[in-house]
């Protein structure tokens, strides 16, 4: 049982707010409201083990230890407030802030006091739960503390870390360190996995299959999760980070109702939405965790979890199918229950490792917990004792003491050992997964229609051997519920136990939530035709209002006339969030036709509706857009990140200091060659860097992937967990989709030339009308709704992404699109990663494809996002677009292409080159386009692409430039028209 008054004496060792009273307060940052609080909640702060301070300090940054009574150094002494500067602990940049001085002693103390005060709870359990989650919040209360409450650093001089995460990992290690009734314990590092993902997620037949695949395993690994939560605390687990992640906030609330009143404050949209836009409706959680736990209880711990996801399972299926069963007027019976229990068995696949962190009672005996470690790492392979941190560049610098003057610069203990414990952790992983233990199951009988893998559900087994005409007539429930349940099951399916509770997720969960909102939950289920159709509707409204109102004609308002009353029975559609706020200003006019109309269309096929007179008469010569995308994104190399064994994604310990240190130190750096190594040496992994790509990928996926898909874009996000995101996009604003998720990963500013939709242009450019601004590895999200903004820090320039795209027919069969989704991914990784592969899928059979990296990058690995390739495109099918530019341009350049060898020895010469652009350019003159734009893809292609068939490559992104430039799909120039008949004399006449 977790000893709570000493967890909160960890967790409260150092105040939030030490960066700005440090060298300011006479008093010292130990004896201000640390040292209140903790009267008011009776904590022993005797009771901490320090050692817990320093294993966390030495895993993180410089020791600097100094005897009680010694000053400090000079160059030590960092006066924050005056010289603010935060570091990137992934990228290293450093970002200068506004002076702070005019931030008071008294008043920051004051307002610190008052903000914890107010989270004390009855408990000393709940208290410490309402610290650690609202504890950064303070800026919903306290305005002159801002954004930057949340950044504010654990340690002035090594500013890439906040102090949240300091306390975080403390807590953690000193819950570790307090063991159990038996005693004292040693830290262990817990990893755990469970799969399977892809093959779980793709099996589906609807964008709501979709949906349910990835949020209910994200849902389960919760459960997985909240099992040693509930024990350790929330701090525990380092990977991914749980502060602010939906789920664990409704946990929260679980808990304690008495948390929903704070939750109020900080306008946490869970508990008031009760729409799908729900942040409880995206699957924020990967399958994978990293949690410090007491070594003794470690296998407990894990088999406990283990037990609670696959309980969950169990219980959810068999929820779901008790109500397939209900709606087809029938109950499960001893078969049923036997079937769902049988195909349950293992389910999900559970793997976990555990490795101890050897600190001992004398954590200065680094030599003894080092060998210990050596040789165990040198049993699982040879090489593994010379990696990472013992490695001969590392080890013999951070594993002695180094001394400056007078002045012990740097003392090593046992938390230095951080990275090759993870490292031990991770191998002991692989060799469990490796393992695949699994018990012999027998089936018989027909199999699930969607998994193809076991029974489908029958209350009786006669009907596993039957024929479909047979099984209908003898009434299974299958059969019935296609008859009575259309939206559940399609005719001729009939699923098993895990297909019936992801076909029935969605229904399940939202009952759920209505103890959340505290009422019924609508969730909406976009179909493939209303996305692609959106993209024609968003184009007709827009000729009904704003300043860009361009006045219907007579054929135009007859037609509508026409639909208004021929749509009136049909179901309203769902439609993309973006354009709701139109459907509601004029649901009384056009609005509600509009909703109507994807469902019209759908039922109007078999008439050759897009011949229909009167809906060619409604969006000219534009016909109803038919296509739509779906993206995968994908982070590169997160093992790498995570493991932090490549220099690529590592940080000089020099890069991670303030400038006021490192400007001194280097100074005097030739006098102590030792210290000059040590500033050369790349970091190891630390707490502090897994945090910061946890709360990264954390941000990420809960705030920016959503905001950039539905609110700046039309889409529908599917999932995003961690560094993964899938979602639904409209084909006119795919190039915005994907070219904002690439920005917002990495947390760069858009360049000047994307040609990003007039409602993003101000994206990222300060005091932008735009919601989010991105720049430097840093994100700030505006709030809405009277909610507070969002500071964050993302992934940071040197981390990159790769992404598959795949436009389809709307009717294209959804397995074999998400099969070529994940083709397109491969490609872009196997074209050397920070790729993108975009394949255009056309209903009658043909293909375009084209692959290049996301944009040019420097000889220090630093994105110029200006020369896009997505923004070329772009360009290219606008220009296209245009009137007067005739695509004859292409295909003309096509057959002269023909000519042209794609041989290695010719396409490196700069004659073939000079060809190629220049027959381009001819073409395009002779079509009254571009010139210029013809010689930057010959360039772009030759220079950054890089292709082994660059011919091939460059006519690929011509063509599938001149995919988007059709009529009523690509966004037009500024000033220029498009190749949509414009109103004319007495057509000018408005409705």
């Amino acid at each position: 049982m977790t000893d709570y008054n000493k967890k909160l004496a960890a967790w409260l060792h150092d105040p939030a707010e030490k960066a700005l009273i440090l060298l300011r307060d006479k008093v010292g940052h130990e004896k201000g409201t640390r040292k209140i609080l903790g009267e008011k909640l009776g904590i022993d702060f005797g009771s901490f083990d320090k050692r817990a301070d320093h294993l966390a300090a030495a895993a993180d940054r410089p020791q600097w230890p100094r005897p009680e009574e010694r000053r400090f150094h000079r160059f030590e002494q960092v006066d924050f407030p005056r010289e603010p500067e935060l570091i990137h602990p992934l990228s290293g940049a450093h970002i200068d802030l506004a002076a702070l001085q005019d931030v008071g002693v008294t008043e920051i103390k004051e307002a610190s006091l008052k903000h914890f005060e107010r989270l004390i709870q009855d408990d000393l359990k709940k208290t410490f739960l309402a610290f650690w989650r609202f504890g950064p919040e303070a800026g919903a209360w306290e305005r002159e503390l801002g954004n930057l409450w949340r950044v504010l650093p654990a340690d002035t001089r090594v500013p890439d870390h906040s102090i949240w995460t300091h306390v975080d990992m403390v807590s953690a290690i000193h819950t570790a360190l307090m063991g159990d009734a038996e005693g004292p314990d040693q830290p262990a590092l817990l990893t755990m996995s469970f799969g399977p993902v892809q093959s779980f997620i793709s099996q589906a037949r609807s964008t709501s299959d979709l949906w349910a695949g990835s949020h209910l395993l994200s849902t389960l690994v919760w459960e997985a999760m909240r099992s040693i939560v509930e024990q350790l605390g929330p701090d525990a687990i380092v990977f991914p980070s749980l502060r602010g992640v939906p789920v664990v906030d409704r946990w929260l609330l679980q808990t304690d109702d008495s948390f929903r009143k704070l939750f109020e404050e900080i306008k946490a949209d869970f508990i008031t939405d009760s729409s799908d836009t729900n942040p409880l409706f995206a699957a924020s959680l990967p399958n994978k965790f990293l949690a410090i736990v007491p070594a003794r209880q470690a296998r407990q711990l894990a088999e406990g979890a283990v037990a609670a996801i696959r309980s969950e399972a169990l219980e959810l299926a068999t929820r779901a199918a008790q109500k397939a069963f209900e709606a087809a007027g029938m109950t499960l019976t001893d078969v049923t229950h036997k079937q769902i229990t049988d195909q349950l068995a293992g389910f999900p696949e559970a793997y976990w490792a555990a490795a101890t962190w050897p600190v001992g009672a004398d954590i200065k005996d680094v030599s003894t917990a080092a060998g210990h470690l050596k040789a165990i790492l040198a049993n699982i392979h040879p090489d593994l004792a010379g990696r990472g941190i013992f490695s001969d560049s590392v080890w013999p610098i951070l594993s002695k003491e180094l001394k400056l003057e007078e002045f012990t610069f740097w003392s090593p203990n046992t938390g230095v050992l951080y990275p090759a414990i993870y490292e031990l952790s991770e191998r002991a992983l692989a060799a469990a997964k490796s393992t695949r233990p699994f018990g012999p199951v027998a089936y018989s009988g027909h199999r699930c229609t969607l998994t193809g893998e076991g029974e489908w559900l029958t209350h009786d087994r006669a009907l596993l051997s039957m024929n479909r005409t047979d099984r209908k007539a003898a009434g299974s429930v299958w059969s019935k519920l296609a008859e009575n349940k259309r939206s559940w099951v399609k005719e001729g399916e009939h699923l098993g136990a895990i297909a019936t509770l992801k076909r029935l997720w969605p229904i399940l969960f939202a009952e759920d939530l209505q103890d959340v909102v505290g009422g019924q939950v609508n969730r909406y289920v976009i179909s493939t035709h209303a996305l692609a159709l959106s993209t024609s509707i968003e184009r007709l409204a827009g000729q009904f209002e704003g300043e860009k109102a361009v006045p219907l004609d007579i054929r135009q308002q007859e037609a509508l006339s026409e639909l208004k009353a021929r749509v009136r029975g049909y179901e309203a559609a769902t439609l993309p969030k973006r354009l709701m706020p139109y459907i509601h200003r004029n649901l009384n006019s056009c609005g509600d036709m509009l909703r109507r109309l994807p469902s019209y269309l759908d039922d109007m096929k078999e008439e050759n509706t897009l011949e229909n007179s009167m809906v060619k008469n409604l969006f000219g010569e534009a016909k109803p857009e038919t296509y739509y995308a779906l993206i995968q994104m994908d982070g590169d190399r997160m093992g790498g990140w995570l493991a932090g064994n490549e220099d690529d994604y590592k940080l000089a310990y020099r890069e991670t200091w303030h400038r006021r240190v490192k400007n001194h130190i280097t100074q005097i750096t030739a006098d102590f060659p030792e210290i000059k190594a040590y500033l050369d040496t790349k970091r190891p992994v630390s707490p502090g860097r897994h945090a910061a790509i946890s709360q990264a990928l954390n941000d990420f996926s809960t705030h920016l992937a959503r905001h950039v898909v539905e609110d700046c874009c039309k889409g529908k996000l599917l999932y995003a967990g961690g560094d993964d995101v899938l979602a639904l996009v409209a084909v006119d604003d795919l190039f915005d989709a994907m070219q904002l998720l690439r920005l917002a990963y990495s947390g760069l500013a858009p360049g000047e030339n994307m040609y990003l939709h007039d409602r993003l242009m101000q994206l990222g450019r300060a005091g932008g009308r735009a919601r989010l601004m991105l720049d430097q590895g840093f994100a700030f999200l505006k709030g809405s709704n009277g909610a507070p903004g969002r500071l964050m820090t993302l992934m940071g320039h040197k981390a990159t992404a790769s992404m598959g795209v795949v436009v389809a027919h709307h009717t294209a069969p959804l397995s074999m699109v998400l099969r070529q989704l994940r083709e397109a991914g491969n490609r872009a990784k196997s074209a050397g990663r920070d790729s993108f592969c975009l394949r255009v899928r056309k209903r009658g059979g043909g293909e375009v494809s084209t692959t290049s990296p996301w944009w040019e990058v420097d000889a220090k690995k630093v994105p110029k996002v200006d020369r896009s390739s997505l923004a070329l495109m772009k360009r290219l099918a606008q220009e296209l677009a245009q009137t007067a530019f005739s695509r004859a341009a292409l295909y003309k350049a096509q057959i002269w292409f023909e000519g042209l060898t794609d041989r290695a020895e010719d396409r490196d010469s700069p004659l073939w080159r000079n060809q190629m652009a220049g027959a381009l350019a001819y073409q395009f003159d002779r079509q009254n386009g571009n010139r210029q734009t013809a010689q930057e893809v010959v360039d772009f292609v030759c220079d950054i692409i890089r292709p082994q068939y660059p011919r091939t490559q460059i006519e690929n992104f011509l063509m599938a430039a001149e995919f988007f430039a059709r009529e009523g799909r690509a966004f037009q120039l500024e000033g220029q028209q498009s190749r949509n008949r414009q109103p004319q004399g007495k057509e000018q006449e408005q409705i």
